[in-house]
């Protein structure tokens, strides 16, 4: 429970061991309080940060992201995400931002929709993000009739961005004519006409 972590993570908030300072952090966001989780979470930014391990850097600078995103801070949430996709290279660091936590998944899913120069990093990690805890229910709009197959799926995570089906096409290594075959289905299937109501109901259907 909270309280026991709390216990064995006492003293790490001094910032001696960056590891457990930063994991004392996430636990005080999971027991709801931002402002503990914020002050127990060490400036990953400052120089002597450079010495950490890579992985602690990632998950303070995610956490840091995930602060300003509840925070209400959206544009600092999307610049500090920015600048944690910047540096995490290792394909072994993915574990940080495929954790199942519902705010670490849904501030990657917002970053696809504003924009990122690491579309596809970010569209794997959502990805694998979803892969590691069952789809929740759908929520007010209801069931499909015709689930969407994994690839229909897989492209409307892309439609949120302002990727063309040709540069779709090309990051999925598809043809231009499969992914508008993919299109007209997940339209047909969430009974939409265009791309914006396709996402619009995806979202109310809780499919991204």
């Amino acid at each position: 429970d909270v309280d026991t972590a709390r216990d064995l993570l006492a003293g790490a908030a001094d910032g001696a061991d960056p590891a457990l300072a930063v994991a004392l952090a996430w636990v005080e966001l999971r027991a709801g309080d931002t402002g503990a989780a914020g002050r127990a979470l060490p400036d990953w930014q400052a120089p002597p940060s450079a010495a950490w391990p890579l992985p602690v850097l990632l998950d303070a600078g995610l956490l840091d992201a995930v602060l300003a995103d509840r925070g209400g801070d959206g544009r600092r949430a999307g610049r500090v995400l920015e600048r944690v996709l910047d540096l995490a290279g290792p394909p072994g660091c993915r574990r940080v931002f495929t954790r199942a936590e519902p705010p670490v998944r849904d501030l990657l899913t917002a970053h696809l929709d504003a924009g990122t120069a690491h579309f596809s990093l970010v569209s794997d990690l959502v990805r694998e993000a979803e892969q590691t805890t069952a789809r929740p229910p759908a929520g007010p709009g209801g069931t499909l009739d015709e689930p969407l197959t994994e690839r229909e799926l897989t492209i409307l995570r892309y439609l949120q961005s302002i990727l063309s089906n040709v540069e779709i096409a090309s990051e999925l290594s598809l043809s231009v004519n499969t992914v508008k075959t993919h299109v007209r289905n997940i339209y047909r299937k969430l009974d939409a006409t265009r791309r914006r109501e396709a996402v619009r109901r995806a979202r109310e259907l809780r499919l991204i």
